[in-house]
């Protein structure tokens, strides 16, 4: 249920916990879901930086709280920048759980401490996995590692061991370009 609507331009929230947990809420509202809806928005959440025209925060009262951001998406963090139309981000207990980035240029670029791209790729549609630090690419997914350049309907990258595993997803091609430069 839609508790407030909150339009703010150019807003720069520090900490969503605290403007969330701040809003008055008494008898007269329903305490189940929380809704807030936000224009033009620039967000710090734990290490991520988030930017878009647009975002919607729904807090489940479970210690869940969802994002969807939309419109000229940028997510920023210590190595990897995400570009996308749409992003769903799933926080519990305050850590980001899942992410689901959606758009026909929805774009990744890793890169190493010294800021240096090592990895970048396309996709309509992402799903991030923190735990397992899993990036799946779904439709028209193309991944560059630096040596090895794979496109297909189904890429998954880890963006730990920088590794990059193709499926055919029923029966579509898998193309894979491997520099041989980099083959000792």
């Amino acid at each position: 249920m839609l508790v407030g609507d909150f339009h703010s331009q150019a807003s720069i929230i520090d900490n969503v916990d605290t403007h969330i947990n701040n809003i008055p809420i008494d008898d007269s509202y329903p305490t189940e879901n929380q809704d807030l809806y936000f224009e033009d928005i620039s967000l710090k959440k734990n290490d991520l930086y988030i930017n878009s025209d647009g975002a919607n925060i729904t807090d489940l009262n479970s210690g869940k709280i969802i994002f969807t951001f939309s419109g000229n998406v940028e997510i920023i963090s210590e190595i990897v920048i995400i570009k996308c139309d749409k992003a769903i981000l799933e926080f519990e207990e305050n850590e980001l759980k899942n992410a689901r980035f959606i758009g026909e240029l929805s774009s990744f670029q890793q890169f190493d401490k010294k800021r240096e791209l090592i990895a970048s790729g396309t996709a309509e549609v992402f799903e991030y996995d923190h735990t397992a630090n899993i990036l799946r690419m779904e439709t028209n997914a193309w991944v560059n590692n630096g040596s090895n350049e794979v496109s297909g309907n189904l890429i998954t990258y880890n963006l730990v061991k920088r590794n990059i595993i193709a499926d055919s997803e029923n029966g579509s091609p898998v193309k894979l370009i491997i520099d041989s430069t980099s083959i000792n």
